[in-house]
């Protein structure tokens, strides 16, 4: 990057685009949380790799008719509808704050018109479905290889908290209780493990006996004794101390790796995959993230007849995020549930709550 052009009294710096990114990322990254400084950094490098490749290089050069061909350049990389909204978005925004800055012409930033998503675009539908879970779990538990390492470990405490990366990166190891069953999840921005809605997501979990016991054993057996740059003990520890989130996605991939507890669906032997390393494992099609396994514990919790706002309070979002987002019921188990609250109503016994209420305590 050449050395920031200096301006006359009155006159406008026509920066390079690569320095007004960095300059609307410092500018702004006071205000901003976790990881949205990274966000934006990598959502502009999509912008900045269009600005090259249409010979964009100074802010002069962000004239309106060629600002809008980056919907265009989206379109032509093969994003998800989505993905594209949300780059988008993030453009717009920076636009705007360089219009209200006076570096450019206001009402740049219309030139780019965020696409309109359908229900279904706006709400992704992966989920690691409840019963997958259920026979990789199993599985696990019963493999003398594989039971209690740690992405075995991970795979449970997703699955039964519906805890996201940003909590898992969190614990410590004291913040796991192994005789009363329970990880506290505290947010401690201080030294480096922010939770994503601050303190407002701290709270305490209470974990099933085989859950709590398969933890118990990766602490003993399997976890790396690692500190962090703080002196903190983390849970779930790199070879570095506290992973990055990255990191962990790459581990539940790893763990989800169907050829672990079955043959192939992709027609390849294990010991000749590439993908059954840690750096690859995303690119089987058949393993997934740590955000669909939280969908799927989100869902279990739901059909085994747990309340929405229990459910929201383990997993630390609300109940109307959870019905449009998480909740991803097949249809028989959405008749279950229906079942659960409606078999055996009958409209000439039941008028009031109580008379049901009579029958349970019979």
């Amino acid at each position: 990057m050449n050395p920031p052009q200096t301006a006359g009294p009155g006159d406008v710096p026509d920066l390079e685009l690569e320095e007004a990114m960095q300059l609307f990322i410092s500018r702004n990254q006071p205000n901003w949380k976790g990881e949205t400084a990274r966000t934006y950094r990598k959502s502009l490098d999509t912008f900045e790799a269009f600005a090259e490749e249409t010979d964009l290089e100074t802010l002069d050069d962000l004239e309106m008719w060629r600002v809008g061909r980056f919907t265009d350049y989206l379109l032509s990389q093969d994003y998800a509808r989505v993905t594209v909204q949300s780059k988008q978005k993030q453009a717009r925004r920076w636009l705007k704050w360089l219009e209200s800055q006076g570096y450019i012409e206001v009402g740049t930033h219309l030139a780019i018109e965020p696409l309109k998503l359908t229900d279904s675009e706006q709400t992704s539908s992966d989920i690691f479905r409840p019963e997958t879970l259920n026979e990789t779990l199993a599985y696990y538990r019963d493999s003398l290889k594989w039971r209690s390492k740690r992405g075995h470990a991970l795979l449970e405490i997703i699955g039964h908290t519906g805890a996201r990366r940003s909590c898992i990166r969190a614990l410590d190891v004291d913040d796991y209780d192994p005789e009363a069953r329970t990880l506290t999840f505290l947010n401690r921005p201080k030294t480096g493990t922010r939770l994503k809605r601050g303190d407002a997501h701290q709270r305490k979990v209470v974990l099933a006996e085989t859950p709590n016991r398969i933890l118990e054993e990766y602490v003993e057996r399997d976890r790396s004794e690692r500190h962090d740059e703080h002196g903190r003990r983390p849970l779930f520890a790199s070879a570095r101390g506290r992973p990055v989130k990255s990191t962990i996605t790459n581990w539940i991939y790893q763990a989800t790796l169907p050829c672990v507890r079955k043959s192939c669906p992709h027609g390849k032997e294990r010991h000749k995959c590439q993908w059954t390393e840690q750096q690859d494992s995303s690119k089987c099609p058949s393993s997934t993230s740590p955000h669909p396994v939280r969908r799927g514990s989100i869902t279990w919790q739901l059909n085994i007849g747990r309340s929405v706002q229990d459910v929201a309070d383990r997993a630390a979002t609300t109940p109307d995020v959870i019905r449009r987002y998480y909740d991803r019921p097949d249809l028989d188990s959405e008749l279950r549930r229906r079942i659960t609250d409606f078999d055996g109503i009958d409209l000439c016994k039941h008028s009031d709550p109580s008379d049901i209420n009579e029958e349970i305590d019979q």
